[in-house]
């Protein structure tokens, strides 16, 4: 009945307003309170300087609005807005320059950055029943970047490390790669480890042997940084008796896998693998060369 109620209703309200002037709706200049600068507020002046600059948005309280819009159907990702305290935004901001932007040249930053980066407490992603918390997340329009919480200024340099080369992976294996299409790898990258074993990308999957485990299997051998960790079983909840059954990954998950691996370890330490082992040398100049044709030169980066 409530339907029926409020469906007549809008018919008449439709009707009685057919020969009324068309209605106005202002246009919203300024949603994201990006356009208007405070020095005394040091978020504030961040942000409006990094808008005037990149022309991305940088969203330090974001509702579903401001990601679910990218999306035609549901994918699963859900993000939580940070603590609105400001130590905490101001830390997320830093946070953000030191794990993604202080990497990069303007020019890059500037041609490269989506419409917004969204700082979140948390990145979450819910699919098949299952839930895996993210450190970045990238869309179509967006960036989202996780861990921003109080504990920040208690994070180890190890978990920073490992965060830092999540988030560069993310923006280029998933952003770059597959949601812009600007960074692409030639098929010479996988043919390379394919060169060392023929089946290394099977679709009956590559099995390690029945005595691999993650650590005594040189995975740099074949040109890889690790196993697939969605087709391979490791329990070691007994670490008397562990159990591992390792698969190579797919071409999908190399390529994520090498991405934050070049973002992890320093170029003395990547020298020093490419200088041991051929294949890997191979492949890290494949990736070097797919980035400088966008701009980057991965050999200068300083981690």
């Amino acid at each position: 009945m409530k339907k029926l109620i409020l469906l007549i209703s809008l018919l008449a309200g439709m009707s009685s307003c057919y020969h009324e002037d068309a209605l106005i709706i202002p246009d919203q200049l300024d949603k994201y309170n990006i356009l208007k600068d405070d020095p005394s507020d040091p978020t504030q002046h961040f942000r409006y300087q990094f808008y005037q600059k990149y022309q991305t948005v940088i969203i330090t309280n974001p509702t579903g609005a401001d990601y679910e819009f990218n999306f035609t159907s549901d994918n699963g990702i859900k993000i939580m807005a940070p603590e609105q305290n400001k130590e905490v935004i101001n830390d997320g901001i830093d946070f953000l320059q030191r794990t993604l932007l202080d990497l990069y040249p303007d020019n890059f930053l500037k041609k490269n950055l989506p419409f917004s980066i969204i700082l979140a407490e948390e990145v979450r992603m819910d699919s098949y029943g299952e839930t895996a918390i993210l450190n970045c997340y990238a869309s179509g329009g967006f960036i989202a970047l996780g861990n921003v919480t109080v504990g920040l200024k208690t994070m180890t340099q190890k978990e920073f490390y490992k965060i830092r080369a999540d988030v560069n992976a993310s923006f280029w294996a998933r952003y770059m790669s597959q949601v812009r299409g600007l960074f692409i790898i030639s098929d010479a990258f996988y043919e390379a480890s394919e060169e060392v074993e023929p089946d290394i990308y099977s679709p009956n999957w590559f099995y390690f042997g029945y005595d691999a485990t993650p650590y005594n299997t040189d995975f740099y051998h074949y040109g890889l940084i690790s196993y697939d960790p969605e087709r391979s079983f490791v329990d070691e909840a007994d670490p008397d008796f562990p159990w591992y059954s390792l698969y190579a990954p797919s071409k999908e998950t190399d390529l994520s896998q090498w991405m934050n691996f070049v973002f992890l370890k320093t170029p003395v330490e990547i020298q020093e693998i490419c200088d041991k082992y051929p294949v890997m040398k191979k492949k890290y100049d494949i990736i070097r060369e797919a980035m400088l044709e966008n701009g980057f030169d991965l050999s200068k980066l300083e981690l």
